[in-house]
């Protein structure tokens, strides 16, 4: 009796090696529990025909089939998130989307691909993907043992479908807050590379996270200002409303020189103060000014 056939059409031959390599591992596997197993596995112009028989009777008391079923279906889920969802996922974004540019396009790509993640033993999405084609496979295989692979991914995987398209939207969100992003430090750039400078220094005590404390040349605090005239969008109300406030008020007193004393120069907030104020940026890992602050907060 023919347990399934199972069939994939790879887009190269480095792809039907690949998923030959994961059907061999898989073949084992079975082999070891399952010595009457009958097990094929033939390529022929990139299609990839994973078959199984099994003849005899006493096989199909008990749950072997099922483990069976399981075996080969974590198979086909892993080959599919490691060689075919990428494809997907920029099927999704040409066919919903509209990035015309091949640049912006890889962008939101590269997005999608730290969204999905590499490593299945460490990534909580890529386990979540693998459980929900696992299933679909498994469940398709106990109604009838002719699978292809295509037609599932069409036909019978929606919910991974509505996650992989929910992880597109959320990479082009990502991308457009990005832009955004540029063009508002880009504007306070144009701004700041004209303003002339009307107090000498002003230190920047990085506190932590998004925590700035701004002192004067004397060391003294510097009462955060108001918008004066200088629009000041929020990038983001919660996170970065500190950062908003220290910029505003860097802006309005115009300091010809900006010292940042941080032990974490490769914070967010201090790479976008650094990408305003450029030349007026000096970074501080230790000096006496900032010595007793990072002693006392333990940050030395």
């Amino acid at each position: 009796m023919e347990l399934f056939s199972i069939a994939a059409q790879t887009s190269n031959p480095q792809e039907a090696e690949r998923y030959s390599r994961m059907v061999s591992e898989a073949n084992q596997d079975l082999h070891k529990k399952y010595k009457s197993l009958s097990i094929s596995c033939t390529v022929h112009e990139n299609v990839v025909l994973w078959g199984c028989r099994e003849d005899d009777p006493r096989f199909f008391k008990g749950n072997h089939l099922q483990q069976v079923y399981e075996t080969a279906a974590r198979t086909v889920a892993k080959y599919i998130l490691q060689d075919k969802e990428q494809r997907l996922v920029e099927k999704i974004l040409q066919e919903e989307f509209d990035f015309p540019d091949p640049e912006e396009h890889e962008q939101i790509l590269k997005h999608c691909r730290m969204i999905l993640g590499q490593n299945q033993e460490l990534n909580e999405s890529w386990n979540r993907r693998s459980d929900m084609l696992v299933q679909g496979l498994q469940q398709c295989l106990t109604e009838r043992p002719l699978l292809h692979v295509d037609g599932f991914l069409t036909f019978r995987s929606r919910a991974y479908a509505k996650e992989l398209k929910e992880i597109v939207e959320y990479a082009v969100d990502e991308f457009l807050m990005d832009r955004q992003y540029e063009e508002f430090v880009g504007m306070l750039k144009y701004f700041v590379y004209f303003q002339q400078p009307q107090v000498p220094l002003v230190h920047v005590i990085h506190k932590g996270g998004q925590e700035l404390l701004l002192l004067d040349e004397d060391l003294n605090p510097l009462e955060y200002r108001a918008d004066e005239g200088v629009v000041v969008e929020r990038l983001d109300q919660q996170d970065l409303q500190m950062e908003d406030a220290v910029v505003t008020t860097l802006i309005s007193v115009s300091p010809a020189k900006i010292v940042i004393h941080t032990r974490e120069p490769h914070m967010a907030v201090i790479r976008t103060l650094t990408q305003i104020f450029e030349q007026r940026v000096e970074i501080c890992r230790y000096c006496p000014d900032c010595h007793a602050y990072f002693r006392e907060t333990g940050k030395l």
